[in-house]
């Protein structure tokens, strides 16, 4: 039996989706609303904070699809904490964790990461080192960019994945039990110029980059009215970017999910 966390989100509802068209019906959906999940896939009340809730939504598993979970680094980390002690040891364990993992990461996210991978040491389990989404930064940067990108990017390139294909993947490597440390990517790294270049190419209209420095970028998230743990997590992760940890491609989306992902103009035109 193979379970999903964040059953309704974007990456957990596309595991399912691909799971199911391998015909599985041995899924079980681990949500906080049981409510909200696709109808027909049998689902269980799942709450972060609630241990009890946990456990019992673990019980019988053979294998739990954990995507990671978000807000606050303090949160992110707990939940995860939580997840890993009430799941049954011989579980296995397949964990979105992240390319910038490395000790001297000063990326928000990355300690929270770096602890829940230990915490898996010594079980069953499968670390599927995720980039930086493309749904995610298109969502966030593009929309409503009126021509111009501006942001912290300097000369590093990033890997934006799309959901899609690390839905598939993480589906092939819970369906094979698959061990060890995969890398989920995009085709290619793009720097900031390129990123604009693939959206002007796929949105029909021109987007330019333009280059800011960090300050000027926490300055204008301060301006409107971003809080502190926000504003850190963007611009860490943009100077990440810089030093090229979200750079590696094309990883192994393709090896996994047998097909290749999708590149950032692609994702955009889909």
């Amino acid at each position: 039996m193979i379970g999903i966390t964040g059953a309704t989100g974007g990456v957990g509802s596309g595991v399912i989706r691909h799971l199911l068209a391998q015909g599985r019906d041995d899924l079980v959906a681990l949500a906080r609303r049981p409510e909200a999940v696709a109808p027909g896939v049998a689902a269980r009340h799942a709450d972060y904070d609630d241990l009890e809730s946990l456990t019992a939504a673990t019980a019988g598993l053979d294998t739990l699809v954990m995507v990671s979970s978000d807000g606050t680094a303090e949160t992110m980390t707990r939940h995860h904490r939580n997840v890993i002690a009430a799941c049954p040891p011989d579980v296995h364990i397949v964990y979105t964790s992240i390319l910038d993992i490395a000790p001297d990461s000063r990326f928000y996210y990355s300690p929270g990461h770096q602890e829940t991978e230990a915490l898996l040491a010594g079980r069953p389990h499968c670390l599927a080192r995720t980039s930086v989404f493309a749904d995610f930064f298109a969502d966030t940067w593009l929309t409503g960019a009126e021509g111009e990108l501006a942001l912290p990017l300097g000369d590093g390139g990033t890997s934006l994945v799309a959901r899609e294909d690390v839905s598939r993947a993480l589906a092939a490597a819970a369906v094979a039990r698959l061990e060890g440390v995969v890398h989920l990517t995009g085709p290619e790294a793009l720097t900031g110029g390129q990123i604009a270049a693939a959206a002007t190419e796929a949105l029909g209209r021109p987007v330019r980059y333009r280059a800011v420095d960090d300050a000027d970028y926490r300055a204008r998230l301060a301006a409107e009215g971003e809080p502190d743990w926000l504003i850190e997590a963007y611009a860490s992760m943009f100077g990440s970017v810089r030093e090229a940890r979200f750079a590696a491609a094309p990883g192994d989306v393709e090896r996994l999910g047998g097909t290749r992902p999708l590149s950032f103009a692609e994702y955009l035109r889909r």
